[in-house]
């Protein structure tokens, strides 16, 4: 009698290496905007104390580090969503804007900050 072969196991419902849709969206962005800013790669406007980063802001962000985190989060959604342009990164970071009594309204983010950022991440 011949002995039967093993059956071969499959790794079904296993990943060979993860990826980014898998980690999840904070920790990813709090990663990276952390070895953003321990590179010394990123170039940063001097400007980032007196940017908002829409005119649906009141105020410009506290954190002094929300440069490397909007370029960290810029960076994962161009790589979720190749193609977008800065009008889809804007529609992506809108906000709603307090208009006082009357209702509020979705504004997009600044196009021009978000060019800033793509440049720095570019070189």
């Amino acid at each position: 009698m011949v002995a039967a072969k093993s059956a071969k196991k499959l790794n079904h419902g296993r990943r060979k290496g993860a990826t980014m849709r898998d980690v999840s969206a904070f920790k990813w962005i709090r990663a990276m905007a952390a070895h953003l800013k321990q590179s010394g790669k990123l170039f940063v406007p001097n400007c980032t104390e007196l940017m908002k980063q829409s005119h649906g802001n009141q105020r410009a962000p506290e954190n002094p580090d929300w440069y490397f985190y909007r370029a960290a989060s810029v960076l994962r959604h161009v790589y979720i969503h190749p193609g977008t342009g800065y009008g889809g990164l804007g529609k992506a970071f809108a906000i709603k804007k307090n208009n006082g009594s009357r209702p509020e309204k979705t504004v997009k983010a600044t196009r021009g900050l978000l060019h800033w950022v793509c440049r720095s991440l570019e070189g």
